[in-house]
């Protein structure tokens, strides 16, 4: 099985600008508020985070970033009988695939979707949506 993200959240680059990470942003939670939505072609640039369990050179635990995402799929359950089932696969620019549930996001994550829920838009201070540790990097 493909490597597994988890306490995940996604990471933008300072060169593709915060209007590129309010759209993906936004894409992503139309696309996992409406389950009718099996695949998201993700329309612009983002790379996905956290713990990574399963991955052939890191111990599980380790952070991770992944390259670009391409696209993010619903990941069917044949045997969870109407039981609505969160398991998502992200498919990098590379083709590596990585598994991640929806609602096992860290709290900056939970801080972005917030912030878009509620006021429709997103904080452009600097780093505000970054672990400390990651605020001298070229992510925003």
């Amino acid at each position: 099985m493909d490597p597994m993200i988890r306490e995940w959240e996604f990471y933008f680059l300072q060169e593709d600008g915060y209007e590129n990470r309010f759209i993906v942003a936004k894409a992503f939670l139309k696309f996992w508020d409406d389950n009718s939505i099996e695949k998201l072609d993700v329309p612009g640039r983002c790379m996905l985070g956290g713990k990574v369990f399963g991955r052939e050179g890191f111990n599980d635990g380790d952070e991770i970033f992944t390259s670009i995402i391409e696209t993010i799929e619903r990941i069917k359950c044949s045997d969870c009988s109407d039981t609505q089932h969160d398991l998502m696969c992200a498919t990098t620019i590379s083709g590596s695939k990585y598994y991640f549930y929806s609602n096992d996001y860290n709290t900056y994550m939970f801080m972005m979707f917030g912030d878009l829920i509620h006021m429709d838009e997103l904080n452009p201070r600097p780093y505000f949506y970054l672990k400390p540790k990651l605020h001298s990097s070229n992510l925003i």
